[in-house]
Parts: structure tokens; sequence; C-alpha cells
């Protein structure tokens, strides 16, 4: 019986990991420019641990802890850079997915992660607290806060 290979399902793994961790970081912070270069490193570093990673019971967040840390050293590193983010200028639904996107950008970097994982990935609070490596109650007091704080950025609203 032949073993299996080291990459065995990796591909399969990239080819649906990526455009999560690109939409998430993007998400985060509207930076596109190097948003894919990000996940794309996080996913090499994931190839190298596959065969550890493989067996987590999610390890997109595995990915998504990595490349986390990876854009927040890339915006540690270009702080002066305040990154370009063009408003399309179409239906009113993609304003309104434009104002959340740029009221997400003014918070506070861990108010902005937990809450983008929340609510756009759909990840649970101990699932967060996994990623970001916290505690629970450390993540509800951040959704919480970042909840207020976009509703005040958005006028009000509970989008």
């Amino acid at each position: 019986m032949n073993a299996p290979e080291p990459d065995q399902g990796f591909a399969e793994f990239f080819r649906t990991c990526l455009p999560v961790v690109t939409r998430t970081l993007t998400s985060l912070t509207g930076d596109t420019r190097v948003v894919e270069d990000v996940a794309q490193d996080a996913l090499l570093i994931a190839r190298h641990r596959w065969d550890d990673i493989h067996a987590y019971d999610k390890p997109e967040a595995w990915v998504l802890k990595v490349a986390i840390r990876l854009m927040r050293r890339s915006q540690q590193r270009y702080q002066h850079e305040t990154p370009l983010v063009e408003v399309p200028d179409v239906a009113e639904q993609v304003h309104e997915v434009e104002a959340v996107r740029s009221a997400l950008r003014e918070l506070s970097p861990r108010h902005r992660e937990v809450v983008a994982l929340h609510h756009l990935l759909g990840y649970s609070v101990s699932e967060i607290a996994s990623v970001l490596v916290v505690g629970e109650s450390t993540v509800r007091t951040h959704l919480t806060r970042g909840r207020a704080e976009l509703r005040r950025i958005l006028g009000g609203t509970d989008e």
C-alpha cells in the first residue's frame, strides 16, 4: 500500500481557502495592494505545516490567524502609507457595502478583526478567540464595542 502524498488535499484546501482569506483581509484592511500576497504567504506557510494542520477542526482558522499576523506586520512596516479605496459609482447597494467597509476600517484593529470574523465570516466567539489567541470574554467585549462604534460611524444604523 502506498503512503498518501504529503500534500493530499492541500490543493483543494488552497482553492477554497484563498478566496476566504483574501476577502477577510480586504474587509479588515481595505488594502488590496498586499492582501493577495499576504494570503498566499499564509497558505505557503500552511503548505509547509500541512501534515499538522490538515487534521485541525478548522484549518482555515489557523491560516486566517497567520494571515492576520502577516498583515499586521506588513501594515507596521508601511504605516505611513494610507490605502486607497475607490467607492464604485453604481447601485445604492454597492454604496452601502462600501460605507460598511469604510466604517470597518475606522475601527481599532482588534475591533475590526472581531467584527469582520464574526459578521462577515460567521465565526463563533470561541473560534475567534482561537484565531486571535485571546479569551472569549475579550472577543465578546471587542464585538460589543465594535458594533457600538459601527453604529455610531454609520449614523445609528444596526447594519
